[in-house]
């Protein structure tokens, strides 16, 4: 999808730390910890099929949701990052959270070093 593969594999080792069976408290799943919600909704409106729910399916739907942040945020990779952590609506409305900008800056710092 045109996504930095050094950016990919710092947001998934930030998520889960490439663990497959990562389960969040708050239900994200997954090497990318994608949220139910946000899988379908990738699969439905992104991607167009049901990708499979393993760590293949998983890191496609991730990337190719990545994809839509930085599209999203006009290549802005800070922006498309919080866009992932705390939801795009959210960067728009408020800006960045205290824990987005951590979160932000410590995969920023992984990327090319994972």
């Amino acid at each position: 999808y045109g996504v930095d593969p050094r950016l990919a594999r710092a947001v998934a080792w930030m998520e889960s730390g490439w663990q497959e069976s990562a389960v969040s408290d708050i239900g994200a799943v997954g090497v990318m910890q994608l949220l139910p919600e946000t899988w379908a909704w990738v699969d439905s409106y992104l991607l167009g099929e049901a990708t499979p729910r393993t760590a293949d399916g998983n890191v496609r739907a991730g990337v190719r949701f990545l994809r839509w942040q930085l599209d999203h945020f006009r290549g802005d990779v800070d922006r498309a990052l919080a866009g992932w952590y705390q939801g795009a609506a959210a960067v728009e409305k408020i800006g960045f959270y205290d824990d987005t900008k951590q979160f932000v800056s410590v995969v920023k710092a992984l990327v090319g070093r994972v």
